[in-house]
């Protein structure tokens, strides 16, 4: 049945660009998300481009919602090799530091870092098995270098990127990799930035485009040597 690549908090965007990159290699397409509307619009696109591709409804902030999405992913294209995750959450939970409540810090934590845990749990022991496997994420610059405007956020990814490096570090003798791709700019979809929406952020920002990031984690993924690599720069604002 060919390898498959479960996509986490699929999207127009970074998701789609990836679910294209490694359908083009043959890979099936497993797409996770909680809207079935987006979810049903992206597999008419992929299908349209003779992808091998299914959806599959999971709320990462529902631990048995996201372990029985992946159960059904595996029953469907008999295995999962490479896990995509992207989920991203809204401008609306994002703090300054010295707004940054208990709830919020959890929710961010829960959001990032448990939900993470939770799939690589999920799907690593038949990696371990098979010795083989690769665990993607993407993130925001911010994992490194933490902004002001998106604290509560930041300090999050930066937990996820230490737990990414950890388990690099252990599992890379399995032939097992994790990687993290974050990305310091205004991510664009179409052919060319929108110049209007690049006003809205801080002068310099880089405008990069989905497809470059899907890019990279192709190569990351085929190539198992770097483990972080960011795209744009990092701010300080």
């Amino acid at each position: 049945m060919g390898k498959t690549i479960v996509i986490i908090g699929a999207g127009p965007g970074v998701g789609f660009a990836v679910a294209q990159r490694f359908g083009k290699e043959g890979y099936n397409v497993a797409l996770l998300a909680r809207s079935e509307e987006k979810l049903n619009d992206l597999v008419k696109q992929l299908e349209a481009q003779e992808i091998s591709v299914a959806s599959f409804y999971a709320d990462v902030l529902d631990r048995n919602s996201l372990k029985d999405a992946l159960f059904a992913v595996k029953k469907h294209f008999g295995s999962i090799d490479v896990i995509e995750f992207s989920p991203t959450p809204s401008m609306e939970t994002m703090r300054t530091p010295r707004n940054i409540d208990v709830e919020n810090a959890a929710f961010h934590l829960d959001f990032q870092l448990l939900s993470a845990i939770t799939v690589v749990q999920a799907v690593l022991p038949d990696m371990l098995s098979k010795k083989e496997g690769s665990l993607l994420f993407t993130t925001a610059s911010s994992a490194q270098k933490p902004t002001s405007m998106t604290a509560s956020f930041g300090i999050a990814a930066g937990a996820l990127l230490n737990y990414i490096r950890v388990l690099n570090n252990d599992l890379s003798a399995e032939n097992i990799f994790a990687g993290i791709v974050s990305i310091g700019g205004l991510v664009y979809n179409t052919g060319e930035p929108d110049q209007e929406l690049l006003k809205h952020f801080p002068q310099g920002t880089p405008a990069i485009s989905s497809r470059e990031v899907a890019e990279t984690h192709w190569k990351m993924h085929s190539e198992k040597k770097e483990n972080e690599i960011i795209l744009g720069k990092t701010f300080s604002f």
